[in-house]
């Protein structure tokens, strides 16, 4: 088996589990990382091994010596990197949202549709030991139909105002919702139909982030579950985690609770009170493996490009999840429902 040469563009937190991913899996080589910064660049090349440092991903993409890319760039970067990508006939890996609206996710689903390239979307929730859990169990029948449930996805202010340099150009529903709206037609195999939801702003536009505090959604799925779905970026800092994570149904025979949060079996006491270290997401690893479901969904991308294995998400998939997203502020901006064809 010939090892699939890869190129990851976008040198930020995410893009280092790309590159370190690819550096370690046997059947893969980093070749290329790019990002605007030729310093992040830079040093991603040197901290993962890679052959070559880019600044325009238009030459990344274009080089001979790239196989497949991974994107993982700010939200609303997305489309026309992958669009160059797989008019060049390259696989691609997306980092979520596909796109950050409708029209840009149908372009991209249209191009993976006539490129020889894969696209996968990198919603790495669905290999979540904890949520892959649910999902069985729903599907299994074990509490009958799934009546309705909550699902909360809500960072700590750490996120708009320090992690994120370009929080003003997403929003919580965006950078968190995305996840969460694909867990739910993940776990209930079910597509989404109408969609009510409110958000207000104010207390990160004070603090000069210009977008919206939170989201608050009534999803209506087609077999009858409905879902409230939280996605805020005011939580308090003193939490003990900057994400919090809950997932509950109820059913005709029984409910299903999940807190996918953080691994509550490890605790720190320091300066600020309790924190949780993950030990879940990320796991260590022998020097050929990969382990943990955020590193685990990178590498089904490669298992799907050099095995044909199916692919964990689809650009339908990202098409659908889009469409979700885009109806939901649709109707905060109208202040009515709307239906999802």
């Amino acid at each position: 088996m010939s090892r699939l040469r890869m190129g990851v563009i976008g040198a930020g937190l995410w893009g280092g589990n790309h590159a370190h991913t690819f550096n370690v899996l046997p059947e893969t080589e980093l070749v290329g990382v790019c990002d605007l910064d030729e310093g992040r660049a830079l040093k991603m090349k040197e901290t993962y091994g890679a052959t070559r440092a880019f600044t325009d991903y238009q030459k990344l993409i274009s080089s001979d010596q790239i196989d497949a890319i991974s994107v993982a760039t700010p939200d609303f970067t997305h489309t026309p990197i992958i669009l160059a990508a797989l008019k060049a006939d390259k696989h691609v890996l997306s980092e979520k949202p596909l796109a950050t609206t409708v029209s840009e996710a149908e372009e991209i689903a249209a191009a993976a549709a006539t490129s020889k390239g894969k696209l996968m979307i990198d919603f790495h929730n669905r290999v979540n030991p904890i949520l892959a859990q649910v999902r069985d169990m729903i599907q299994d029948g074990q509490i009958g139909l799934a009546k309705h449930g909550t699902a909360r996805l809500s960072n700590t202010t750490f996120v708009p105002f320090e992690m994120l340099s370009w929080a003003a150009k997403s929003s919580a529903l965006w950078f968190l919702g995305s996840h969460l709206v694909d867990v739910l037609r993940f776990i209930l195999a079910d597509e989404v139909v109408r969609v009510y939801s409110v958000a207000r702003s104010g207390t990160l536009s004070a603090g000069g982030v210009d977008t919206k505090d939170f989201h608050a959604s009534i999803l209506e799925f087609s077999k009858g579950t409905v879902v409230t779905m939280e996605n805020s970026w005011i939580l308090s800092r003193d939490n003990p985690s900057l994400v919090d994570f809950k997932v509950e149904f109820v059913g005709e025979k029984g409910q299903i609770q999940a807190d996918p949060t953080h691994s509550g079996g490890l605790r720190r006491i320091v300066d600020g009170g309790l924190k949780y270290n993950d030990y879940i997401g990320i796991t260590p690893t022998g020097a050929t493996r990969i382990g943990g479901f955020v590193l685990e969904s990178i590498a089904r991308f490669v298992d799907s490009v050099l095995r044909d294995a199916p692919l964990l998400a689809d650009a339908q998939d990202g098409l659908a999840n889009t469409k979700i997203l885009a109806a939901i502020e649709e109707s905060v901006a109208t202040g009515k429902a709307v239906n999802i064809g």
